[in-house]
């Protein structure tokens, strides 16, 4: 490899390791404000009424990897060969890495790839992982959408905050907009025959999802719409934590869906804090009187979330730790 080569890579990677360092002390700034605003004890009180009640809560949010391992499936094509298990084990350590590193996508993906390479070729997994991440995406803005105007509609909210919920309305409606024009756009044979190998591989991997969803638009909407169940079991989950958390007084569906639509903002504007430490429990708590909520509830219902990502994602290492190291089939 080229001296310059290697010093870019070192560059990267030292790059990396300062963004990770600093989005760790980020999130565990943010942790700290919270618990002190909130209040320890209270928070301390409402995780210990969960109790056994996080086994459910664990349960529930193995039953969502269920769910997008299933999407994933459905995006291959009928002559690939992916098992449940598999895919279901994929995704597991996937997220698990994902949610460790500030990478994201650019981490939990390639896991993916790298995990079923016995089973797919690299070219089969990478365009279904685009169009699994698609459809989940758009599930996600669906599900943002709804949110949003849920708490617009039955909260008072401050000014500043109604008129930003509104903008970004608009905006997202005029992103909808342009994706049947996205859809239409051809790469291959557009001029791509002059560009680097990489660029052009890229290329075929869009004109491959592309042909897939125009022959496949049932397994589209399958997937959809068990998207949308992934975010159905989410809320069930916030539902059925605020019960334990709020007592007597109980919560209502709208604490449910408008605390999981900021959990879906939050994972993907601060995917890069790792277990978005301190963010979910900052923004959880401030969110919650806005519902109705004690904020000693709103950062204990992070807290007990933040318990269940760390539980799976323990299994997804474990899973990474004990995948064959032999290689893959050819991309």
């Amino acid at each position: 490899m080229p001296q310059s080569q290697r010093r870019a890579d070192v560059t990267r990677q030292t790059r990396r390791r300062t963004l990770s360092v600093a989005a760790a002390i980020f999130g565990l700034a943010l942790f700290v404000y919270a618990v002190r605003r909130a209040g320890l004890a209270e928070i301390l009180d409402g995780v210990t009424r969960v109790g056994w009640g996080l086994v459910l809560i664990i349960a529930l949010g193995g039953v969502r990897f269920l769910v997008r391992a299933q999407c994933w499936r459905l995006c291959l094509p009928a002559a690939a060969q992916l098992s449940f298990r598999h895919a279901l084990v994929a995704f597991i350590a996937g997220d698990a890495v994902g949610s460790i590193t500030p990478l994201g996508l650019l981490a939990s993906e390639p896991t993916k790839v790298f995990l079923t390479r016995h089973h797919l070729a690299t070219r089969e997994s990478v365009a279904s992982l685009t169009l699994e991440n698609l459809l989940y995406s758009a599930s996600v803005i669906a599900m943002i959408v709804f949110g949003a105007t849920l708490l617009l509609v039955t909260s008072p909210l401050p000014v500043p905050l109604r008129r930003g919920l509104i903008a970004g309305l608009l905006v997202v409606a005029g992103a909808v907009c342009m994706v049947p024009m996205l859809l239409r756009i051809r790469t291959v044979g557009n001029g791509l025959s002059g560009l680097p190998a990489r660029i052009r591989w890229l290329g075929g991997i869009a004109d491959e999802v592309r042909r897939f969803s125009l022959a496949e638009p049932g397994r589209l909407l399958q997937v959809f719409l068990l998207d949308l169940l992934y975010h159905g079991i989410a809320v069930l989950e916030v539902f059925v934590t605020l019960e334990w958390l709020m007592g007597a007084r109980g919560p209502t569906l709208v604490m449910a869906v408008v605390f999981e639509t900021l959990n879906r903002i939050i994972t993907v504007v601060f995917k890069f804090v790792p277990f978005r430490v301190g963010v979910d429990e900052a923004l959880t708590g401030a969110l919650a009187p806005l519902v109705a909520v004690d904020p000693a509830s709103g950062v204990a219902l992070a807290v007990v979330r933040k318990v269940r990502s760390l539980f799976w994602a323990g299994i997804g290492l474990g899973a990474i730790a004990l995948h064959p190291a032999k290689p893959g089939r050819d991309t």
